[in-house]
């Protein structure tokens, strides 16, 4: 799923969803490279902000289908769990890389996000 299509499902473009969209796939690429169609994958998400939503797109994880849990810690950090394998993974925003700079410039930080490599953008333990 491309970031254009998980901005159509939240209704905008902004930092937070594309701090989602970063974190989300960093995660798949390694623990589980499919969408969940039922309750394989689970995601725990330490926010309710705009990156949740592309942790929905991009997961399959929702609310709905129980396999999408929100713990309120106020950290851009999400939890994923693949049912099949048995393996998690816990991502958070690599918070040291940005200067004060850069965040004033929603769209410098956004655009900064979609294109540093992970190892810039995420954390991943």
């Amino acid at each position: 799923m491309t970031f254009e299509e998980v901005v159509a499902f939240h209704g905008h473009t902004c930092p937070g969803l594309a701090m989602g969209y970063r974190m989300t796939t960093a995660v798949l690429k390694l623990l589980c490279k499919i969408r969940a169609k039922d309750e394989e994958l689970v995601a725990i998400v330490e926010n309710d902000a705009c990156g949740v939503d592309a942790v929905q797109c991009l997961s399959g994880c929702t609310f709905g289908k129980g396999n999408l849990i929100f713990k309120d810690y106020g950290k851009s950090a999400y939890t994923f769990f693949c049912r099949n394998s048995k393996k998690a993974l816990r991502v958070v925003l690599n918070e040291n890389v940005f200067n004060q700079e850069i965040k004033e410039d929603r769209e410098k930080w956004t655009k900064w996000l979609l294109s540093a490599p992970d190892k810039e953008v995420v954390i991943i333990t």
